[in-house]
């Protein structure tokens, strides 16, 4: 709020200078004006890099599109308030199904997909004259406003693009540093986590790149009512080039940096027009210092300077508050997570990579509530079960592979979750980009229809109980790679609390713990197998499987060497021969004697 309070603030400070007449000379209200559309059309690049990792040189298509459709339809005799959704409309539709294809290719074949379209772009202006002027350009027809009653004049068009960098401006800061936002930095963060949690990462490339573009062809229309005039070299190559200059140059991501990069690309060229031989050396050296002298760009060197001036002490407490805090966290459990009624049924799933085969005829089940412990020599195939189950690798083969009634082979990987499976990663793939509070709202926001919070109004509700029960509060505020690893393995454990998952698979989360931390992610499975939670664990910590698990399932060489309880594993010998080692075996066969 506070940040669109400032945003508004400065946008009608602008306006007052310039609907004033205090900036004297139509240059420099033409200057300003062009900073103020510049400023639109860089944010939308920035924030789809910042927030998405999406380079695009395609933009100049869609500020193409609210140029020239907004002329169009004033010549129509359509009024701005109605010109403004459909340009931005029709830029959306068109980026979206751009968008789809971002997260099918690697970031160098799609720069060079949105290089052919800004290309495109250039031809098409060029030969479609009757629309666009062609080579010649096209002027821009007066357009009417329907809330100032009357035809906008020449003069106005500055002020006019400095409002719309305004409601641009709080629009894009309501969306990037919102829930969408937040889903769209999981899915730039870890695409394998995202998915696992629900989140449909082409999709969520696919909305980012149509509001990045309805973002842009606004900027198209202001850039109409400021200059009047659209002359095709602007929406040439060499403009997407600038476009990205002032990203960087401001600072990628950064409203403040979209401005600062907007004033770079107008201020620069002008400043050095007066040198027409050296201008385009000019900026170039122009570009080279800032990048050399701020890395990071303009706003964020800046913004990080003042924030270290005043950056709070870092906090690592440990994640739970010992053996008093086990209830509370049982009856969060309960209220978090849905009791399980439905049994995973897998049997003869096989899998093999090229030549290697990795399962071999695998069965095994989990009752609804059942804790069942999955142990195994490292390469026994145990992590490739829990990557079958997830949907991350598809079976060779297999004749049952269900969850209740959904056949898991039909079900893709982000759809596991509304079906109550969750898991956990064994590096804790916690999303960079987000906070731990942060974090845990976006996997609230995912919980299944059918996994209703009793009590809790909201997913912020759910974040903050969820921090609170696993004593988190005290890095809420922190990213992932602040903190100790033993604390962001609880806040994986906490992602799938917040989830509202009613199976859930643990990829070794008591790897890299010391005792402490053990003894608290212990007491937190606990309190899921307690809810009635089904749980798939996998660790190498065998005391620990051993102390939580119903049942314990081993795998050698990818197939099923023994099942039974824990005594009854433990006393296998088959087991001790193949796991525990035979000269474990030798010693507790002596202690017995």
């Amino acid at each position: 709020m506070k940040r669109r309070i400032a945003i508004t603030v400065i946008g009608a400070l602008a306006w007052a200078v310039l609907a004033s007449g205090l900036v004297a000379g139509d240059y420099a209200r033409f200057l300003a004006g062009s900073v103020a559309f510049s400023s639109i059309t860089i944010l939308s690049i920035s924030i789809l890099a910042g927030v998405c990792g999406i380079w695009s040189l395609g933009h100049t298509a869609f500020i193409a599109i609210g140029a020239y459709v907004s002329a169009s339809l004033a010549a129509a005799g359509w009024p701005l308030e109605a010109i403004l959704p459909v340009v931005a409309l029709a830029a959306a539709l068109v980026g979206y199904v751009l968008g789809v294809s971002a997260g099918r290719f690697s970031i160098l074949y799609f720069g060079l997909l949105t290089l052919a379209v800004a290309l495109s772009t250039a031809e098409m202006v060029g030969r479609f004259s009757d629309f666009t002027g062609g080579d010649n350009g096209l002027a821009v027809p007066p357009m009417k406003s329907l809330l100032l009653q009357r035809e906008l004049l020449p003069a106005d068009g500055p002020a006019v693009a400095v409002v719309l960098a305004t409601l641009v401006f709080i629009l894009a800061d309501a969306v990037v540093n919102g829930a969408i936002g937040e889903r769209w930095r999981a899915v730039k963060s870890q695409r394998i986590a995202a998915s696992a949690l629900g989140l449909v990462p082409h999709r969520a490339n696919a909305n980012a790149f149509a509001f990045s573009a309805a973002i842009a062809a606004v900027g198209g229309v202001a850039a109409a009512l400021v200059v009047g005039f659209l002359d095709p070299i602007v929406f040439d190559l060499r403009s997407a080039i600038m476009l990205i200059v002032g990203s960087v140059v401001g600072g990628i991501g950064s409203f403040a940096g979209a401005v600062v990069g907007a004033a770079f690309i107008v201020g620069v060229p002008e400043a050095g027009s007066a040198f027409k031989d050296i201008s385009a050396f000019a900026l170039g050296a122009a570009m080279v210092l800032v990048l050399l002298v701020l890395p990071r760009g303009v706003a964020p060197t800046l913004a990080g300077m003042l924030e270290r001036a005043w950056r709070r002490p870092q906090l690592h407490q440990p994640p739970v508050g010992g053996a008093q805090a086990a209830g509370a966290v049982t009856q969060l459990t309960r209220r978090l997570m849905p009791a399980s009624q439905e049994p995973l049924n897998i049997e003869n799933l096989s899998v093999a990579f090229g030549g290697l085969s990795v399962l071999q005829e695998v069965s095994l089940s989990v009752a609804p509530g059942e804790s069942v412990g999955l142990i195994g020599p490292n390469g026994a195939g145990k992590t490739t079960l829990i990557n079958v189950i997830s949907g991350f690798v598809e079976p060779g083969g297999c004749d049952v592979l269900r969850f209740g009634e959904t056949d898991l082979t039909r079900a893709s990987v982000h759809a596991r979750l509304g079906h109550g499976i969750g898991r956990t990663f064994q590096h804790a793939e916690l999303f960079d980009e987000l906070t731990i509070r942060e974090s845990l709202v976006v996997a609230a926001l995912q919980r299944p229809a059918g996994a209703a919070a009793a009590g809790f109004a909201s997913a912020d509700d759910i974040a903050d109980a969820v921090l609170d029960g696993l004593a988190l509060r005290a890095v809420a505020d922190a990213f992932p790679e602040e903190l100790p690893f033993g604390i962001r393995k609880v806040a994986d454990v906490a992602r799938t609390l917040a989830a509202g998952a009613r199976f859930v698979a643990l990829d070794e989360p008591f790897s890299g713990l010391d005792s402490a931390e053990i003894a608290e992610l212990r007491a937190i499975l606990r309190s899921m197998k307690a809810a009635g939670v089904s749980i798939l664990l996998i660790d190498h910590a065998v005391q620990e499987v051993l102390d939580i698990a119903d049942r314990v399932v081993v795998l050698n060489f990818g197939t099923v060497l023994a099942s039974g309880t824990p005594r009854e594993i433990t006393e296998n010998p088959l087991v001790q021969q193949a796991y525990f080692g035979r000269g474990k075996a030798r010693h507790e066969e002596a202690a017995r004697g």
